[in-house]
């Protein structure tokens, strides 16, 4: 029968061959199998199974038949708390997926614009749930190479620099095509940090004088976030297309 089939374990001479290849969509529902064979609840593994159908990027509709034909398999019909389950693990697995895919800037690997916008906007809910005026607590810090049209790599090292320079700053993002920005805490440290930062990527060294600044290279400064949360959007996007 295809229940005993299924609830056995896979033979030991081909797990190589289903390591290489990867378990088939109905071994994810082994569990759930099993579970329904035992009399314990099924919903738990149905979730389990959304989780990992949608890893493997296998489309919902195809996720549900084989759900069906588990349930099919031990003379039943799936219940809708087990389909409720599934189909939510799979939206929330997939929907995380696309969430990072979103926020990260495929060029240099930081967070992008709009990821920023969105950061600072929860910022100013959680500011005005605990009554903060952000402008008061956060500042935006951007760093812009001099040169035109800065590479990639070298807007990721920005932003490797932003991250060593500054504890844990609320996002590190690529702004527009040639910038760099952080959201970071206003303590009484924050000159200090910005004088690091400055020392860090600001200006290259200048051999033939000892002792002067050098030649810049990086343009670094700070915008005081907007009053209200409404104006965020627009101060972001006039920076990004500064």
């Amino acid at each position: 029968m295809v229940i005993d089939k299924l609830l056995q374990e896979p033979d030991p001479t081909t797990r190589g061959r289903h390591r290489l290849r990867g378990p088939s969509h109905e071994t994810v529902f082994r569990p759930l199998l099993q579970a329904l064979a035992g009399g314990s609840d099924p919903v738990p593994h149905a979730a389990a199974a959304g989780r990992r159908l949608a890893e493997r990027e296998v489309p919902l509709t195809a996720a549900l038949d084989v759900l069906r034909k588990t349930y099919s398999a031990a003379g039943e019909e799936p219940s809708f708390e087990a389909i409720r389950a599934l189909c939510q693990s799979w939206t929330e697995c997939t929907l995380t997926y696309l969430h990072a895919s979103s926020c990260e800037d495929a060029g240099t690997g930081l967070a992008t614009t709009p990821h920023l916008r969105t950061r600072l906007t929860e910022l100013y809910r959680i500011a005005e749930r605990h009554g903060w005026y952000l402008p008061d607590t956060h500042t935006l810090v951007i760093t812009e190479p001099v040169t035109a049209h800065p590479c990639d790599s070298q807007l990721a090292n920005l932003g490797g620099a932003l991250g060593t320079v500054f504890r844990e700053p609320e996002v590190i993002a690529r702004l527009g095509a040639a910038r760099v920005a952080t959201i970071v805490r206003v303590d009484d440290h924050f000159a200090e940090h910005v004088g690091t930062l400055r020392s860090m990527i600001g200006y290259w060294p200048d051999d033939a004088q000892p002792g002067t600044a050098g030649t810049p290279r990086t343009k670094i400064w700070s915008e005081r976030l907007p009053t209200l949360s409404d104006w965020s959007d627009s101060f972001v996007n006039d920076l990004a297309l500064a």
